[in-house]
């Protein structure tokens, strides 16, 4: 091997070392810090980091701190209560779901049970037989009734008392005669 050939060598074998080094070496530095991701957040669902205080339907609601095992720590109106990692917890009229926890942040679900809604609208009024479509506060694009196999899950208007107000409940109706597109069928 001349030595052209040689350097061209050595050349190639820096690259690829230089090249496997950068693709395993971690962010450091201000790269770190300009890297970005996107999170979707379904309906009611809000992205706190500690300290941050946010209004939501009349609300105040802070993220106090993490704490072990993922639990939140939340402040709402002035009360401090604990909320484990995927719990629920209702404190001051607010109920706090979990739904994902970091190290300085926390996804959670927050529905003010004060903030009532009188309004619930069944399209097909509980009749199995039609398929319906159940509008209130917790589903306000509806939700239509569906088949399950012969089971027909029906939604429909009723006193929920976990949180004292009428609204959408699921019923779970067996069809004798089989289901189909969202309705018991008749024979």
């Amino acid at each position: 091997m001349d030595k052209n050939n040689f350097a061209i060598f050595g050349f190639v074998i820096v690259g690829i070392l230089a090249l496997v080094i950068l693709q395993n070496s971690q962010l450091t530095g201000e790269a770190s810090r300009n890297f970005q991701t996107t999170i979707e957040l379904d309906p009611d669902e809000y992205l706190f980091r500690i300290g941050e205080r946010k209004i939501i339907d009349d609300a105040a609601i802070m993220l106090v701190r993490i704490a072990d095992s993922d639990e939140v720590i939340i402040d709402i109106g002035g009360v401090r209560k604990s909320v484990n990692k995927y719990g629920i917890r209702i404190i001051n009229g607010v109920q706090i779901e979990s739904i994902s926890v970091s190290e300085n942040s926390a996804i959670l679900k927050v529905l003010n049970l004060e903030k009532k809604q009188t309004t619930c609208v069944d399209s097909d009024s509980g009749d199995i037989y039609l398929k319906g479509r159940c509008d209130d506060r917790f589903y306000p694009n509806g939700v239509d009734d569906f088949c399950d196999f012969d089971t027909l899950k029906e939604y429909n208007c009723g006193y929920d008392q976990y949180v004292d107000e009428v609204h959408c409940l699921k019923h779970v109706v067996e069809c004798s005669d089989g289901c189909s597109t969202g309705a018991c069928t008749v024979k």
